[in-house]
């Protein structure tokens, strides 16, 4: 541990380490076994396999989910003098290919990259060159299919530890529940005793406040109020992008200047915002959940969630970001019932029909393999065929990949290649090259107006006989020359067969069924843990004291009161029951089936009638854009689901022809969907039960 204690002194500046760093990190030098990491926002997660990765030999490997976090950890590092560097999508060819003759040479102590990158042939052969010392799996609760944040990818790490034999493996999460933290433990064979440590999760100087408002006008009122009073930084959660423009509109009318950061901005703007905020003293931003990861601004006085979070996880995280200076900080909660169906959109809408699952499985175990032994699928064209979202589509490869094991994804490659001469003498290199792949290429591009090229690389490859890999050397060589430059899409997933797949319609009926019901067994419990976010600011019950209680942390709220929430100052709950119309009304089912001729799928005029889009209904344009979308958004989903089998059946589940749509003139946003909602009709499924006997006597 000398070594650990010089690092953490010299390289980071700190003399002291903080909470359980100290521990974790013995773990892994020390006693070179696993280890999980369970701390809370702001607790200092990074030192734990930062200082290893300069205490060991071999180089460590950091798998991160975003980009930009990515970034902002490899410039903190380098700026400390530490060889660090990332592997990601955006970077040129140059960076990339220093980068990766760092890592061969051993040079490189700290390696971030995303999960996706382990299906990359290379940059798997790349790792197997050089000494793991350390897998650090950032944001591990993604490996559960329990968690609020599953990511399909995730579900391979384990596995790639094993196959590049790195020596050991940290794991790290703010925002993991007792099941989360088994799962990753048994995937990663750590020892739920002795291996995991965890900082809880309450923090005495967080105020956490409920309120129930009407309406927008109501959220508006109370958010002027409550920003016009701040005495630093405040950070409001919206849940959709558009919510973050509007927002912040009637904020700049009400005299309140404020920023705006979502997915939807340009890279440049997301980072001048963050900029902007970091230095401020009393800034206001309005953001998605898209802001948040990586911001270490020790300041920020209140955290406002306009709009309420889908789970408990979220907010867990996103309150986390208020006072990490330890001085007292409030974060809001506001519950409307025209917000519920947005979440429960969320929830429901990675649930594809079950014939149109079936129908892609009918599609994969059929196609014959390349001559090497590979299946590739453009995912947006089935995404579009089969209704089915792409992320969906992803996690439906990875079961046959990880549950059968059918197949195994490789290194996707791009179908289309746009190519542009730089100049002349470059272009007639070009049109000079003889090598039988030039020659293909030559004779099946297209010219475009703009004076550029389109290769179409499979159907190339069909016609010419030629390996569809020779053909995109053919054209990087090109490039690398300086004779083009090329812009490549329509990425195409890859995998190569490990095993047989079931061919008879039985088999693959009997297995897409098995899919259908992880599926549907996933989308409850996201309206679950919707379900838990209402019942946490409703109950009876210390605030502070239910979300520790949700991590595991049964016992660490003083006489489990915290003395500064909503329950504790008032001695009750917020009163918010909202109760969906259980019966579809029969006049707007009628203007939905008038609208949308499709009768072959029920799942999709409920879709449609509850506002959750989907690729058909985008295609067949009777999504965002029609005045209907989103009608029925005050009846329980379930029951639009029912009530359109009725009339599918009928029809006998026959698929139409579109009809003409009208549309508006502008998009349709959930607020304009559900202005009539917020009037007073409730949501499905979330009614009364949630009321229990108090704590304490007020």
């Amino acid at each position: 541990m000398e070594k650990a204690y010089e690092v953490l002194r010299k390289t980071f500046g700190f003399e002291s380490f903080r909470h359980e760093q100290e521990a974790v990190i013995r773990r892994l030098i020390v006693d070179n076994e696993n280890a999980l990491v369970l701390f809370p926002t702001g607790g200092g997660k990074s030192l734990t396999y930062q200082i290893p990765a300069l205490c060991l030999e071999g180089i460590t490997l950091v798998i991160s989910p975003l980009i930009a976090l990515m970034k902002d950890q490899v410039d903190s590092l380098v700026m400390k003098g530490v060889k660090a560097a990332s592997l990601d999508s955006t970077q040129g060819a140059d960076r990339a290919s220093w980068v990766k003759q760092e890592v061969i040479s051993g040079r490189m102590k700290i390696l971030y990259v995303a999960p996706e990158r382990l299906n990359n042939e290379g940059f798997v052969a790349m790792m197997r060159q050089v000494k793991i010392s350390l897998l650090a799996v950032d944001e591990s609760h993604c490996i559960s299919q329990w968690g609020a944040s599953f990511r399909p990818e995730y579900l391979k790490i384990a596995r790639a530890a094993e196959e590049l034999d790195v020596e050991r493996v940290l794991c790290l999460t703010a925002t993991a529940t007792p099941s989360v933290a088994k799962d990753i433990c048994d995937s990663f064979f750590i020892d739920r005793e002795a291996g995991v440590f965890r900082i809880p999760m309450y923090r005495p100087n967080l105020a956490l406040k409920t309120e129930v408002v009407q309406n927008m006008d109501q959220k508006m009122a109370r958010l002027v109020t409550i920003l016009k009073e701040r005495t630093g930084p405040s950070i409001v959660y919206v849940t959709l992008q558009k919510h973050a423009e509007e927002v912040s509109n009637r904020l700049c009318a009400a005299g309140l200047d404020s920023m705006v950061y979502h997915a939807g901005l340009a890279s440049e703007e997301r980072e001048r915002v963050q900029q902007a905020f970091m230095a401020s003293e009393k800034g206001i931003v309005v953001a998605t959940i898209a802001f948040g990861m990586g911001i270490d601004k020790a300041d920020i006085r209140q955290v406002i969630h306009l709009f309420m979070p889908k789970t408990l996880e979220n907010y867990s995280q996103e309150v986390g970001r208020a006072g990490r200076d330890g001085l007292p900080s409030t974060c809001y909660m506001f519950l409307c019932a025209s917000d519920i169906p947005v979440l429960e959109g969320f929830a429901r809408g990675d649930t594809c029909a079950k014939r149109d699952l079936e129908l892609w499985l009918t599609e994969v175990a059929m196609r014959e393999p390349a001559p090497d032994g590979t299946l590739d699928f453009s995912l947006y064209n089935q995404a579009k065929d089969y209704d089915i979202r792409q992320n969906v589509l992803n996690l439906c490869y990875a079961q046959l990949e990880l549950d059968y094991g059918y197949i195994r994804a490789i290194t996707p490659f791009y179908s289309l290649y746009d190519i542009s001469a730089k100049s002349s003498s470059g272009w007639a290199q070009v049109l000079a090259d003889s090598s039988p792949a030039a020659k293909a290429i030559r004779q099946y591009w297209k010219p475009k107006a703009t004076g550029t090229h389109t290769v179409d690389m499979v159907l190339t490859a069909e016609r010419s006989k030629i390996d569809r890999t020779e053909l995109a050397r053919t054209v990087n060589g090109w490039e690398l020359s300086g004779y083009i430059s090329s812009k490549a899409s329509q990425v195409r997933a890859r995998y190569m067969v490990v095993k047989p797949m079931p061919r008879s319609a039985k088999e693959i009926k009997s297995l897409s069924t098995l899919m259908y019901q992880g599926m549907v067994a996933r989308e409850e419990e996201a309206v679950e843990k919707i379900r838990q976010v209402i019942q946490f600011a409703t109950n009876d019950d210390c605030l502070a004291q239910q979300l520790a209680a949700y991590f595991g942390d049964d016992n660490v709220v003083p006489d489990g009161m915290c003395g500064q929430c909503t329950f504790c100052m008032t001695g009750s709950g917020v009163e918010f029951e909202p109760i969906a119309q259980a019966v579809p009304d029969p006049y707007r089912i009628q203007k939905i089936l008038e609208a949308c001729p499709e009768r072959d799928d029920p799942r999709l005029l409920a879709r449609m009638a509850f506002g959750i889009t989907s690729p058909r209904l985008t295609a067949g344009k009777w999504s965002t854009y029609h005045p209907l979308f989103g009608s029925m958004v005050d009846t329980d989903f379930n029951a639009l689901v029912a009530a359109f089998d009725v009339e599918c059946k009928k029809a006998g589940y026959a698929k139409s022809e579109p009809l003409p749509v009208v549309r508006t003139a502008q998009k349709r946003t959930y607020t304009q969907a559900t202005a009539s909602s917020s009037r007073g009709a409730s949501r499905g499924g979330y009614s009364s039960g949630y009321k229990r006997g108090r704590r304490g006597k007020f």
